[in-house]
């Protein structure tokens, strides 16, 4: 099957651009499609006004013709849920934070002529927003100082080119960035273990900054002036202003350059006056200590924390370390849960939990001594907490719906929906029934999976079977509405498709999670297996004879694992998946969770093991027919790895078929790009189990 015509795939996007005219022609609900994930307005991460009562959010929506998005900020009245538009236009409008009097909102976006995302500052009840500042790389992560008057904001900069961040000093900083852009010269040269992350190579000799910016005078101060590299390699920021406003904690990586040893997220505090002097607050751990988080008296952070040399699977634990004398203590050693995010009540003495369980992603409630953890919201999946005096707010999501924002009522203790944005887009779609179910797993274990219906599923008829195989290794398929792999789209073309929370899947206990360490593929190939037997035997519709899997990243390693032990399916998709541990060394990270504890070897030590649980071995017993899918800007799994294991079953005259996104990462993320990714996968499958892509 050659690739799709220029003009099917342009009547693609023609008929995308028309759907909401044929929604209003035809209110009967349809099947999804992938045009449709492209029509969701996505709502981001709330901020809380200091008094409880409004949040802001910011909500993008993207136009497949132009390949690009929009965004803009979005008031909710957290009692009635009333909303109103803050801000319109073509840009980006987000990281949205209220000053302390609840009167103006803070934000970063690209307007107008701005070259480089800005900050800007807009009156809540009416009234143009403010430009304070435009940078060479930027502005993030806006928040303002407890009395109004400042804001501390994150960007990046030549260290030896920043000065003071006086006019020059961006002025020869601008120019060298423009140097850099226009030079012919293409090379990037490194001596460091870690030199690229994800889609961006590091050896541009930037680093990360924190600066506090006067409103009023708009005058600059670096905060962190002896700082000469990045925070962290993955460029996040993750800091908290104390309440009293004297003193930032900031995660960064505290392991050197040539980064030889294993990354250590440590967290400092950094005066706010400027004077650059940082104290490590968890230089008793040399694992990962991270996401910062003032308690409201002022008197410790909060924090999490992984505590081995091989985190691999380990559950993130919640800390508390004193400011007064730098006691740290553990609150949530009990619990076998891995910790994401917190927000404290009014008082201090309580505090909202967001981690993954079974499944979901509930919000726990639990002292802040570490006792009385509860299960509070037990539905779908809650993430991005945010409160201000006693009022909690989080978006919500199911399989079922995108993220909208919500409230934990106060009198009930009950989840409550404030937003509405896509109710008309969901109300048109037929969206087949989703259902919780576990098995025996390998080992016996109890292992849980997530079944999806295709629309109009009727009992007596026939339908393949897709089993969706989930990354990580040590993530888990949660209850949420995917964007990228929705299990509603793998299902609309008449298939039932399971997502499998298999041996190694995060929230179902680190014993759980850290079992496949060492052996990658054995106990999760047995799950999905028995999942197959299991599924047969409790939905006698599915068609055993048209059985496909799908997998991306570690689920593209178990489409090649399960290539070379089975012959049960039909056909595979591997996007973005390891197939070579040897090709796995170029990669951005791995090179440091490779370890012999992980593989079983490594090349140097045991290759003979390490080879055991590499995919490439059992080449011989490839047959099945494949489809890979890869970006050439993955530097998370390098793109040699797809071209390679289509290179093998070319070579063997296995049925495959190679697609690669030039300008793609290890995620497939424009619109046009996804459509068509939507498009090969679903007349892969259709090839081979049949269906209606």
């Amino acid at each position: 099957m050659n690739a799709l015509p220029r003009r099917c795939f342009g009547l693609l996007l023609a008929l995308s651009c028309m759907a909401p005219l044929a929604s209003l022609a035809q209110p009967a609900k349809r099947p999804i499609t992938a045009q449709d994930l492209w029509a969701v307005k996505r709502v981001g991460a709330p901020a809380l006004s200091p008094d409880g009562r409004r949040a802001v959010v910011s909500v993008q929506e993207w136009s497949i013709e132009k390949n690009k998005p929009s965004a803009s900020l979005w008031l909710v009245d957290v009692a009635d849920g009333d909303t109103r538009r803050l801000t319109a236009g073509a840009s980006s409008d987000s990281a949205a934070a209220w000053r302390p009097d609840g009167r103006r909102i803070a934000f970063v976006s690209k307007r107008g002529e701005d070259e480089m995302a800005a900050l800007y500052v807009i009156p809540v009840d009416g009234g143009e927003a403010e430009k304070l500042v435009e940078l060479p790389w930027g502005v993030a992560a806006p928040q303002w100082l407890p009395d109004g008057k400042g804001i501390v904001f994150a960007t990046q900069a030549i260290p030896e080119l920043a000065g003071t961040f006086a006019k020059a000093d961006l002025a020869a900083m601008k120019k060298e960035a423009k140097r850099r852009k226009d030079s012919q010269m293409t090379a990037y040269v490194t001596e460091y273990r870690q030199y690229r992350f994800f889609d961006k190579n590091l050896t541009d000799n930037l680093a990360n900054r924190l600066l506090k910016i006067d409103v009023e005078s708009k005058v600059l101060t670096d905060l962190t002036s002896k700082y000469d590299r990045l925070f962290l390699h993955s460029g996040e920021l993750r800091f908290d202003i104390a309440p009293d406003g004297r003193h930032v904690a900031l995660a960064l990586n505290s392991v050197p350059p040539p980064y030889a040893e294993q990354p250590n997220s440590d967290i400092v505090l950094v005066p706010t006056d400027g004077s650059g002097v940082f104290t490590n607050l968890t230089a008793d751990n040399p694992y990962s200590d991270d996401n910062p988080q003032f308690a409201p008296d002022g008197r410790s952070v909060l924090y999490t924390r992984l505590a081995t040399a091989n985190s691999m699977g380990e559950s993130r634990r919640l800390w508390q370390v004193s400011l007064a004398d730098r006691k740290a203590t553990p609150l949530s050693a009990g619990i076998d849960l891995s910790i994401d995010d917190i927000a404290f009540s009014a008082d201090g003495q309580r505090l909202w939990v967001q981690a993954e369980d079974r499944g979901r992603v509930p919000v726990f409630t639990m002292n802040a001594d570490g006792t009385g953890f509860t299960k509070q919201v037990a539905e779908g999946s809650n993430t991005e907490l945010d409160s201000a005096n006693g009022q909690l707010v989080f978006l919500n999501e199911t399989s079922s719906r995108a993220p909208e924002l919500f409230a934990l009522d106060a009198s009930s203790g009950k989840p409550r929906q404030l937003t509405h944005f896509n109710d008309v887009l969901f109300a048109g779609l037929d969206l087949g029934k989703v259902e919780s179910h576990e098995f025996a797993g390998a080992g016996g274990d109890t292992v849980q999976l997530w079944l999806i219906y295709p629309p109009g599923y009727d009992a007596k008829k026939k339908y393949p079977l897709v089993q969706l195989l989930h990354g990580g290794p040590h993530t888990m398929n949660r209850d949420a509405f995917s964007y990228r792999w929705n299990s509603h789209v793998f299902a609309s073309p008449g298939y039932v498709v399971a997502w499998v929370n298999r041996h190694g899947s995060t929230g179902f206990g680190e014993a759980f999670a850290r079992s496949i360490n060492g052996a990658w593929g054995d106990q999760p190939t047995e799950d999905v297996l028995k999942a197959n037997d299991y599924l047969f035997a409790t939905v006698p519709a599915i068609d055993r004879d048209h059985v496909a899997a799908a997998g991306g990243s570690y689920g593209g390693y178990l489409a090649t694992w399960l290539l070379g032990h089975t012959k049960v399916f039909k056909a595979f998709v591997n996007h973005a998946g390891v197939s070579d541990f040897m090709g796995q060394y170029g990669a951005d990270t791995t090179t440091y969770g490779f370890t012999k504890e992980v593989l079983g070897g490594t090349p140097w030590d045991d290759p003979a093991a390490m080879q055991r649980n590499n995919p490439i071995s059992y080449a011989a017993n490839f047959s099945t027919p494949m489809l890979i899918i890869h970006g050439e800007k993955d530097y998370r799994v390098p793109y040699g790895q797809g071209i390679a294991l289509y290179g093998i079953l070319q070579s063997m005259r296995v049925p495959s078929r190679l697609v690669v996104f030039p300008d793609e990462n290890h995620w497939i993320l424009s619109p046009q790009n996804a459509i068509y990714w939507n498009y090969e996968v679903q007349a892969w499958l259709a090839r081979y189990i049949g269906g209606r892509p």
